[in-house]
């Protein structure tokens, strides 16, 4: 049986001023407006009670659009009070955890509050939690219910085992049951922790499986909250959800179907998920995780999760320990296999462990290690005076730790701050996008999803744009969308040939299409470029063929536009080298450049393309150009596409 420290009336008033306080700092530094990327969707989804990306996320979606419409009443935005969503959640995370950490810690007295206290400090502190605090996330709900369900499995291993009991023990079960049920459907890697608590469970009780009225109980209990799932077909229509049914041209680019192989698809995340990481991958982002762990809690940090799991041991709380350990190594392991950009906040559940550490490093230095049982009770007989006397500079020491994730809080709040200037930037871009007057039905495409999500948010909330279409690559799992280039020449072939814009501008996608800048910050794609080149080559480079150039004198030198036929794609991005010589084969000029720009790189360029690719190059006034050197590199090595092409130059 695992022991359980009382929380008192004092307890539970410190946990509701912890609540306060870290719901007011948080909101202090959360911004008011819209947000690009996941937070944008999420604050335009939950509005209209409509869809999300993959997994759905209904429960989120639900509480935040009641939240919204409720503050809406008063004149809050939506778009604020989601975000203000998300530090109220962390606020109530700060004192779960600090109340679930005290029915842990060994000890009475000062030192298991102080304790419980610096092991949520560190945990507020954390810069990846802090910043899913700040905007409109779903990390720190996840949090709150990854702490609920780790007070439901202590509360079933304190329960009674007599016969009497067995009632109790059995609703335990089933809260746990619903719980986790509730946190897996509402974020998938909630997973993760059964095989945690399994162990866990074991280590209490090896018979405890054995229980038929617990199971009688939790079964329809955990099978309850899957039924937030019919959220997903029954928004996923175009009333509900008009950004997952875009007009384009003449059809509706419908992101999701509401077939039972999309539903499955779509709750399980394989809609978006981009697969795992073989094992040299996995191997390979380990130095990463140690980065992430060393920045996140210093050395200092990691030394108290190590104090921290010798406590464990010494109080021989086995329970706790194998809990903590196997889901550590659990979440751990998929983190380093999960391929995903984004997997910095997958560390929160891993963060959460080590702070349970931090709070037993605490509990141990606070009474000088010295321990009697393995938990004492809230009612334990007083150790005695010398050990009490042997305990003394336990104390103070643990209040001085509370300087380390001061430290880390002030370290990254300059960092944060940026976030309401990011805010104010997007409000600036699309205000600045519509002022432009894009004429309706016109089709918006930007390189990054990020940035079109705010679109969505001003026709779903503000009413504005309501006929504009926004596209990115990868907005729908098709070889259509599989990058900006594609992207743009879907637009440019849907039917009813609808005007489409770049919303800003994309340097080197001229050398695709024929661009004009005529209103900023939007740029008109008006057809395919233009590749007809005045002086024909027609020479094989590698898995490209030069057609031709066009020689334009400027200047200062010469605009030499190379006209490139795409036999097969190049393997990277490689660097055009245009040098030109005289009759005695004296460099006069040269200009490397990586060919497509930023944003269409060779290693974009497809088979059948023809694509025109523009260097100015600066030539001496009295210069008499004779011959030109053109090719392509790669790297820092300048490994070569094939070998340079020698032209001679005909200018007229």
């Amino acid at each position: 049986m695992v022991k359980s420290a009382a929380v008192t009336r004092l307890d539970r008033q410190i946990a509701l001023v912890l609540a306060a306080v870290v719901i007011g700092l948080l909101v202090r530094a959360t911004p008011l407006d819209l947000l690009p990327g996941d937070a944008g969707e999420f604050q335009f989804a939950a509005w209209a009670f409509g869809l999300a990306h993959a997994t759905g996320y209904p429960l989120y979606l639900l509480a935040g659009g009641a939240w919204q419409h409720l503050w809406a009443l008063v004149g809050v935005a939506p778009a604020a009070s989601l975000n203000i969503l998300s530090a109220v959640f962390a606020g109530v995370a700060a004192s779960l955890f600090y109340l679930l950490l005290l029915r842990w810690m060994p000890g009475e007295g000062v030192a298991p509050r102080l304790a419980a206290m610096l092991a949520t400090a560190f945990f507020v502190a954390n810069p990846t939690l802090r910043s899913q605090a700040l905007q409109a996330e779903v990390y720190t709900l996840h949090a709150v219910l990854l702490i609920a369900i780790l007070w439901a499995a202590q509360d079933v291993t304190t329960a009674e085992g007599a016969p009497a009991a067995a009632r109790p023990l059995a609703r335990r079960f089933a809260t746990l049951a619903f719980l986790f049920s509730l946190g897996l459907t509402h974020h998938a890697t909630t997973l993760l922790l059964a095989p945690a608590l399994l162990v866990y469970f074991t280590v209490w009780q090896r018979a405890w499986w054995r229980n038929g009225r617990a199971w009688l109980w939790a079964i329809p209990a955990g099978l309850l909250p899957l039924l937030l799932y019919l959220y997903v077909p029954l928004r996923s229509g175009p009333d509900a959800s008009p950004w997952y049914h875009q007009r384009l041209g003449n059809e509706t680019l419908t992101l999701y179907d509401n077939t039972w192989p999309a539903f499955l698809n779509f709750i399980t995340g394989r809609s978006i998920s981009v697969g795992f990481n073989n094992l040299e991958a996995a191997l390979a982002g380990v130095p990463t995780a140690l980065v992430l762990w060393l920045r996140h809690f210093e050395w200092a940090g990691l030394l108290l999760m190590v104090v921290g799991i010798y406590v464990l041991i010494r109080v021989r709380n086995w329970p706790v320990l194998a809990l903590t350990l196997t889901y550590f190594a659990t979440q751990q392991i998929f983190n380093l296999f999960y391929a995903i950009g984004d997997i910095f906040v997958y560390y929160i559940p891993l963060y959460l462990v080590a702070c349970i550490w931090i709070a037993f490093a605490g509990a141990g230095i606070g009474s000088g290690f010295q321990f009697t049982e393995p938990l004492a009770p809230a009612n334990a007989t007083s150790p005695p005076l010398a050990q009490q006397n042997r305990a003394r500079w336990g104390t103070p020491l643990l209040a001085l730790l509370f300087v380390l994730p001061l430290q880390l809080w002030i370290a990254y709040t300059p960092l944060f701050e940026q976030l309401k200037l990011e805010s104010a930037a997007t409000r600036q871009q699309w205000e600045a996008i519509l002022a432009a007057s894009p004429p309706d039905g016109a089709i918006l495409i930007s390189n990054d999803r990020n940035e079109i999500a705010p679109l969505f948010y001003l026709q779903a909330v503000e009413g504005r744009g309501v006929g504009l279409t926004g596209l990115f690559p990868l907005i729908a799992p098709q070889p259509r969308f599989a990058d900006v280039g594609a992207t743009i020449q879907t637009a440019l072939d849907a039917g009813n040939a609808p005007p489409v814009f770049l919303i800003k501008p994309m340097p080197g996608l001229e050398s695709r299409f024929s661009l004009d800048e005529r209103k900023p910050p939007l740029v008109a794609v008006m057809g395919e470029a233009a590749t007809s080149p005045s002086v024909a080559v027609d020479a094989a480079y590698g898995p490209l063929t030069l057609l031709g150039y066009t020689w334009t004198p400027t200047d200062a030198g010469v605009e030499v536009a190379l006209t490139w036929q795409v036999n097969a794609p190049p393997p990277e991005n490689y660097t055009t080298t245009v040098q030109i010589f005289d009759g005695a084969d004296a460099k006069l000029g040269q200009e490397d450049r990586p060919a497509g720009g930023v944003y269409y790189p060779t290693s974009l360029w497809k088979a059948g393309e023809t694509l025109v690719d523009r260097r100015t190059v600066t030539l001496p006034p009295d210069a008499t150009p004779v011959w030109m050197l053109v090719g392509m590199y790669a790297g820092p090595e300048a490994k070569m596409l094939a070998e340079p092409l020698k032209i001679p130059l005909n200018r007229d």
